[in-house]
């Protein structure tokens, strides 16, 4: 959903232009333009970014441009675009805050020649929508975004559903055109109202990996119905409710959008992955080569290795969810019912395959647990959230191997005494 800029990978022969663009410009022209006066010939417009193959470009991006050739900036005529989707790799302590959910992003202004540079590199499709803004109207944006871009304002809490580099926009243009502005809500009819998860899901088909991942880490709040006013935390729908919005004035109704076009077209393509690299197949290719491995094996001494891998795999895994969950700010990543078969005490069971003899109390531990992943799949659509299909061909792995190291567990036959030995 993010532009970066500054932080951009580039063809080698861009890059020492671009340095040295981007050093100079952030040296002289990157400071807020407050008090700065717009004429008539400005526009305001809203530039949507099409999704591109990095994960961090999966959902595309949403940002403002300010354009006024009878005002320069640097001795070139003003054309600023401002960006709510940047934030410092750089940061102090940026992959801890990234965890916990404390990460700022900020508001970036910066000159449009920048767009068209990474426009070549990424080439994705640049829709613009320019607005049917009045003077005042386009100023009094002009002055909200430059106080947004203070050093002291220009920070906030990011948050991918609710706060980003989307919703700040929409949420600006709410604040500072107030009633005069009608977002349109009716873009999407109530029958046709998808659920958060469904939303990301659209934009994450082409890369597989990425969607079981997110599908891992978010809980059951992202499963809630959207509404039209919160679909647009994705770009495209905004832009969306935008093009069906209307502004009052002077008691007439008029567009919000008065001109919509695509001004720079990309030649990127999303390409589909390759089908059995899809988790889904991964999951089942290892349940066969356990099953394989388990017919081949089965009158051997028992050896129980590839289940600690795996169930110690499947331990550090739900408690990396369970510190999600408890240990962050992150709000989409609590009650994570992907915890019913990633949990912890999966490690307590690879702790177990380490012991040289175990008795009835393992032997029943394993069974019950075999019984409960076989009834978490018959249960799985009335779970209050939706599983990631790629999910219960690996529950059923779990299962199975439960199953299996119950079965492996011989326990010593019992000796009568020998008074009954001897009457027999």
């Amino acid at each position: 959903m993010h532009s970066f800029p500054f932080m951009v990978n580039v063809h080698s022969n861009h890059m020492h232009w671009l340095r040295t663009y981007l050093v100079v410009y952030c040296l002289f022209f990157s400071f807020p333009l407050v008090g700065q006066q717009l004429s008539p010939d400005a526009t305001i417009s809203l530039l949507t970014y099409s999704p591109s193959s990095q994960l961090y470009t999966a959902f595309g991006h949403s940002a403002l441009r300010i354009k006024d050739p009878t005002q320069s900036m640097g001795g070139t005529p003003l054309d600023r675009v401002y960006n709510y989707g940047t934030f410092d790799f750089d940061e102090p302590g940026f992959y801890l805050k990234f965890m916990r959910g404390k990460l700022n992003y900020k508001l970036s202004a910066y000159d449009f020649r920048y767009v068209e540079l990474e426009q070549q590199q990424r080439q994705m499709n640049v829709r613009e929508q320019v607005f049917n803004l009045t003077l005042e109207q386009k100023q009094a944006l002009f002055d909200f975004l430059n106080n947004n871009a203070l050093p002291e304002n220009r920070f906030y809490l990011y948050d991918f559903f609710y706060d980003n580099c989307a919703t700040r926009i929409r949420d600006a243009f709410e604040v500072v055109l107030g009633e005069s502005l009608q977002l349109d809500t009716t873009f999407i009819l109530p029958a046709e109202q998808k659920t958060f998860r469904q939303l990301i899901d659209e934009y994450l088909d082409p890369q597989p990996w990425a969607d079981f991942g997110i599908d891992l880490a978010l809980g059951a709040r992202i499963d809630q119905t959207a509404s039209p006013y919160e679909y647009m935390f994705l770009p495209d729908y905004l832009a969306e409710g935008f093009e069906g919005s209307t502004l009052t004035r002077d008691g007439q109704t008029v567009p919000l959008v008065k001109r919509d076009e695509i001004i720079m077209a990309g030649t990127q393509e999303m390409v589909s992955p390759i089908e059995y690299m899809h988790p889904r197949w991964t999951f089942i290719a290892l349940f066969a080569v356990f099953l394989i491995w388990t017919i081949i094996t089965r009158k051997q001494k028992p050896l129980h290795w590839p289940d600690i891998i795996l169930f110690g795999a499947i331990g550090l895994l739900g408690t990396l969810l369970l510190i999600l969950w408890l240990a962050t700010d992150h709000q989409t990543t609590k009650e994570n019912w992907n915890l019913l078969w990633a949990h912890p005490l999966h490690l307590l069971t690879a702790i177990l395959l380490t012991s040289k003899q175990l008795g009835i109390g393992a032997k029943l531990y394993f069974l019950i647990s075999g019984f409960f992943y076989l009834g978490l799949i018959a249960a799985s659509e009335v779970i209050p959230q939706e599983y990631h299909p790629a999910i219960i061909p690996l529950i059923a792995l779990i299962a199975f191997r439960y199953f299996y190291k119950y079965h492996q567990i011989n326990l010593p036959r019992r000796v009568p005494p020998a008074s009954v030995r001897a009457s027999s």
